[in-house]
């Protein structure tokens, strides 16, 4: 489900960490200033990260095929 909430505090969703990933983030500290996502507990920082691992495998494997 892509239109879930990851970050509950600063209320940044899976969608809105994805397109900061396609815009160019590569860190969670990217992540972090994109979208201010961990910003206030940082309780879903484990999970973005995740996220960026998933996403990022994700393109370097579509960019492979090319």
């Amino acid at each position: 489900m892509e239109d879930r909430i990851v970050c509950h505090c600063m209320e940044v969703s899976y969608e809105t960490i994805k397109k900061a990933i396609e815009d160019g983030a590569k860190t969670v500290d990217d992540i972090k200033e994109m979208t201010e996502a961990s910003t206030g507990c940082g309780g879903c920082e484990d999970e973005i990260q995740e996220i960026l691992d998933e996403l990022l495998r994700s393109e370097e494997r579509r960019v492979g095929k090319e």
